[in-house]
């Protein structure tokens, strides 16, 4: 009872939070958190504060479509499909063996996190944001020898600075980085109580510099290189002093309006859904008596003059129809701005060789964001080995098989290629690739023995009837 009561009352409270809010008007103050909220679905996604009201609409309307508004989250998966394939297996790292670089790969930002996880949250935000910082810092105190440092984790570690948290940056006539001012929030207990504080770094090749509310203290950068590492979501101009623009702003304001599109559409459907009844009555006839009359629905019609039998009128599905095309267009919109449109169910018919470029496009454009994330790890590990002084050689390398089989067809081409009757060594190597196809789910080492097995079959009659005649002609 208690439960009910207290839920009643969060929403009482919700209630009157959403009826004293600003409507939205559709400026987007922070872009950047505008992207985190289309992505996962919070803020005014969850809470319906980016609606935006009808000009002659009530606030008390308002806010009922607010609360009953649901977001069709379109630009998470398109994120996801240019992510999620890159790490569909673990990339190979190779390194030269080290106790601290062991620690670093098991544990990077010294919460437990490994770096396969961190790589790949890192990757989404990259591409949500147009660009992420990793900072690889050091403790100032450190331990006396490596197995209490690695005990009690004091040695490097990296942390991520979101483009929002930027306050200034710089880069050389060459494009590298050379100056990187953010500012991060974090909570400190003071008397056991949560305290919101405020922290800014800066950090250049030769020194760091950091302001908090006890002032301002400055300290010597001890590998003379800036230990920040930019990590792009897609290919930049270097020239541009600026912080990049995310390649997804525009697919979440496609989203934006899918918003509130869907919105409007329920709440024609939901006011003028329902079939009303026509009842005619005569001139002299009662319209309370009338109402009385036993319908299969709530709401009827009374006029009078009428001749004919009642019936039922629908209203015009012509707006919802409309409003169901243009959201319906987004969509397919979206999807052609991702490079998804052959990955996502969108009726479109396409000739064998379009389908080709279009795969062929979107895998290009994951392929250049995997060599970005092999360049990333690498320039944080040659900055991990300037702390630790010492060379660990790493080398990334991530994987770039993409492409989603299509065993049918797959099975098919494989078909028709061995009535061509051509035998020997082509029929082996297509029987091959038919063991790679079938078998892709297996183990490696149940492919590798079949394909042994293959290799070890005798060569057809066709072959050796072709390589007796070649050898006849030699004679």
């Amino acid at each position: 009872m208690r439960a009910r009561q207290k839920n009643r009352a969060n929403k009482m409270t919700e209630y009157q939070i959403v009826k004293n809010a600003v409507p939205f008007g559709g400026d987007i103050p922070d872009k950047y958190i505008f992207l985190k909220d289309a992505y996962s679905g919070t803020g005014g996604f969850e809470n319906g504060e980016y609606l935006v009201p009808h000009p002659r609409e009530s606030m008390e309307k308002y806010v009922r479509r607010r609360f009953m508004a649901y977001y069709c989250n379109y630009l998470k998966p398109c994120i996801d499909a240019h992510v999620n394939p890159i790490f569909k297996e673990y990339p190979v790292r190779e390194y030269t063996k080290n106790a601290y670089f062991d620690g670093f790969l098991d544990n990077v930002d010294g919460k437990g996190t490994k770096i396969d996880r961190f790589m790949k949250r890192t990757a989404i935000r990259a591409k949500l944001f147009g660009c992420i910082f990793a900072v690889v810092d050091n403790f100032a105190e450190l331990e006396p020898d490596m197995a209490t440092a690695l005990k009690n984790r004091k040695y490097p570690f990296v942390y991520l600075v979101r483009p929002e948290q930027v306050r200034a940056w710089a880069l050389d006539r060459f494009g590298n980085l050379t100056l990187l001012k953010y500012s991060m929030a974090y909570t400190d207990i003071v008397d056991g109580n949560k305290v919101s504080k405020t922290v800014e770094w800066t950090w250049t090749a030769q020194k760091w510099v950091k302001v908090d509310e006890s002032g301002r203290t400055e300290g010597a950068n001890t590998i003379g290189v800036l230990p920040v590492v930019p990590l792009y979501g897609a290919i930049t101009d270097d020239e541009e002093n600026e912080l990049p623009q995310s390649d997804y702003y525009s697919i979440a304001k496609a989203n934006l309006a899918i918003y509130n599109a869907c919105s409007e559409l329920r709440e024609r459907n939901r006011n003028q859904a329902f079939s009303l009844l026509i009842y005619p009555i005569g001139e002299t006839d009662d319209f309370n008596d009338a109402k009385e009359i036993a319908t299969g629905t709530t709401d009827m019609l009374l006029f009078r003059g009428g001749t004919g039998a009642p019936a039922y009128i629908t209203p015009d599905s012509g707006p919802s129809e409309m409003l169901l095309n243009e959201i319906q267009n987004m969509i397919q919109e979206i999807y052609r701005m991702a490079e998804r449109a052959n990955v996502t169910g969108v009726q479109q018919q396409t000739s064998g060789l379009s389908k080709a470029w279009d795969n062929q496009s979107s895998n290009q454009t994951i392929a250049d964001f995997a060599k970005n994330l092999e360049e990333f790890e690498e320039k944080i590990a040659r900055i991990f080995g300037l702390y630790i002084k010492a060379d660990v050689d790493f080398i990334s390398k991530y994987n770039d098989d993409y492409g989603v089989v299509d065993v049918s067809a797959e099975l098919d081409k494989i078909t028709k290629a061995l009535l061509l009757g051509i035998g020997g060594k082509f029929d082996k190597e297509v029987k091959k690739i038919a063991a790679r196809t079938m078998l892709s789910a297996d183990d490696d080492d149940v492919i590798n023995a079949v394909i042994g097995d293959i290799d070890a079959q005798p060569d057809d009659k066709l072959y050796s009837k072709s390589e007796e005649s070649v050898s006849g002609d030699d004679k």
